[in-house]
């Protein structure tokens, strides 16, 4: 099966999606941190008069939080009913991403391209900086390689985080 995936940045390293999970790349963000969350969740943000979820997607790859925000972009998924269209017509697996509008903290857009899924290699054993489980492979375009994220992958990793600091805070308040 051929699919389009939306290329961006973050630092030099360049990652893609599939772009049927994108709604929009927005460049103006005025994010409201939330108290005591964990580095991964950056805060929320009023997009048109919905809430969105900002997720630093740096640190969830094991990297520094975001410093610079001037220059980012947000990466905004759709929801679960937006891709369900999608989910019925194969044209994307089966899969979770709530019912809740999630963006990625990204340092900026690179471009969108056609892949055939045969395309797709395994991730290259050296690729230690980043948990497997968070990569669905990598794909070789324009002499460079792109590390193919699983979306639900990363959001349930950023979700988990945001659960086990809400349980230590729980148990700090109960001591």
């Amino acid at each position: 099966m051929t699919r389009q995936i939306a290329a961006f940045l973050l630092g030099e390293t360049l990652f893609g999606v599939n772009i049927l999970l994108v709604k929009e790349i927005y460049r103006h963000m005025i994010i409201s941190p939330i108290p005591d969350a964990p580095p991964q969740l950056r805060g929320l943000m009023n997009l048109r008069g919905r809430v969105v979820t900002v997720i630093d997607l740096a640190v969830c790859l094991g990297r520094e939080p975001t410093a610079e925000m001037e220059n980012t972009r947000l990466l905004i998924f759709k929801t679960q009913e937006e891709i369900l269209s999608f989910v019925n017509r194969s044209l994307l697996p089966d899969i979770a991403l709530g019912e809740d509008i999630v963006g990625f903290i990204i340092d900026g857009m690179d471009d969108v391209f056609m892949m055939d899924d045969d395309a797709l290699l395994p991730p290259p054993p050296n690729l230690k900086e980043i948990h497997e489980d968070l990569i669905q492979g990598v794909v070789k375009r324009a002499g460079r390689l792109v590390i193919l994220l699983d979306v639900p992958a990363v959001l349930q990793q950023a979700l988990r985080a945001t659960h086990e600091a809400a349980g230590e805070k729980k148990e700090a308040l109960a001591i």
